[in-house]
């Protein structure tokens, strides 16, 4: 069934919101067939996501429209992603609207156990009628599921320890083959206990570099190093080479991620294509009040089993426990770490995506 969706994005977290609505749209796209647009209040950071959507009409089209965008209804589902409220004319096309739109509102994700009761719940706004129908993304079968592209694992395994692997990483000035040598990438929020990490890794016994992208941690390696790097260069202390990347699309920003020994990731977006990478990460959540953010992690780990020193590592990165001791922990057991996140990627992989199951929901509503 090709169906006519718009989807509604207030960017709140950099490019986390627009990368996240940005897989989705495009998966709906062209994956089902939909033809989808999206009303976004920052669409120039499409485009660093290395978005190219297309504008012909007929089914799998993508159209991209700035915030409020159009006033018309002509949709079959209308999403409010990550509680983006509908403009004022829109939100009142709403009102008493008995079969369509379809107004779901796409959730952040979580991996508490909440989150299957609550998803698919529909709520009924008292004051003019409109139904709203909340979809919760999630770790099992209760819930809208994890964002993941049809074709995602085989591209991965086809890519990890190819000829083009080896040349993509040699565009970095990476070469794949020395071993000695052991690559992290670094996406992290400010409150990271960067200073802790780069001193630890700095005096190890094992060989690091560390690609960071533009824009992130340039206050702490200002303080670490004394300078802040430039675009694709290195800084070296010890055992540590920090080199600076630039900002991938989201396609290259995948292939990083299969190439690392270790993702340092945050917030939603890249959290969940770490998983898919199948390699040793630790999580940074998005830090809310009342240590909520804890929690989120706690129900996360709960899910994952990963060996004791990788739960402590996640928890000390977020600032529940200290940094060195956690990380000498997680260096001697990154191989055995690695093994569970293997099993974990093929255990989600085997379910249903998002995508599928959003279509699912929705057709089952229309």
């Amino acid at each position: 069934m090709t169906l006519r969706a718009r989807v509604l994005c207030r960017v709140v977290d950099n490019f986390g919101d627009a990368g996240v609505c940005w897989r989705f749209v495009r998966q709906l796209a062209r994956e089902h067939g939909w033809r989808v647009r999206l009303t976004i209040d920052r669409p120039e950071l499409l485009e660093r996501l290395g978005a190219h959507p297309e504008r012909e009409a007929g089914p799998g089209s993508i159209a991209v429209e700035r915030w409020p965008g159009t006033d018309r209804d002509d949709v079959d589902v209308l999403v409010s992603a990550f509680g983006a409220e509908p403009p004022p004319a829109l939100r009142a096309s709403l009102a008493g609207a008995p079969r369509r739109p379809l107004w779901v509102q796409l959730e952040y994700l979580s991996a508490e156990d909440w989150v299957g009761t609550h998803h698919g719940l529909a709520s009924v706004k008292p004051h003019d009628g409109a139904v709203e129908h909340f979809y919760y993304p999630g770790y099992d079968a209760h819930t809208g599921g994890l964002l993941r592209e049809r074709e995602l694992f085989a591209r991965r395994d086809a890519f990890v320890g190819s000829r083009e692997q080896r040349e993509w990483l040699a565009r970095w000035g990476i070469d794949a083959a020395a071993g000695d040598e052991r690559i992290a990438t670094l996406f992290c929020y400010p409150h990271a206990p960067l200073a802790e990490c780069f001193a630890a890794l700095a005096t190890g016994d094992r060989r690091w570099r560390m690609l960071v992208p533009q824009s992130v941690a340039d206050e702490a390696l200002h303080a670490h190093f004394g300078t802040t790097p430039a675009p694709g260069q290195r800084l070296r202390d010890g055992a540590l080479v920090v080199q600076r990347i630039p900002f991938l699309p989201q396609d290259d920003y995948d292939r990083l991620l299969w190439s690392a020994d270790l993702n340092f990731v945050r917030g939603e977006d890249s959290w969940v294509r770490a998983q898919w990478a199948a390699r040793p990460f630790v999580w940074q959540p998005y830090r809310q009040e009342g240590d909520t953010h804890r929690v989120k992690l706690q129900a996360f780990l709960r899910r994952i089993r990963a060996p004791q020193e990788a739960d402590a590592a996640m928890y000390a990165w977020s600032g529940y426990g200290h940094w060195r001791p956690a990380w000498r922990a997680l260096e001697t057991r990154l191989d055995a770490f690695g093994e569970r996140c293997r099993d974990w990627a093929a255990t989600l992989g085997a379910q249903d995506d998002l995508c599928t199951r959003f279509v699912e929901f929705c057709i089952r509503r229309l």
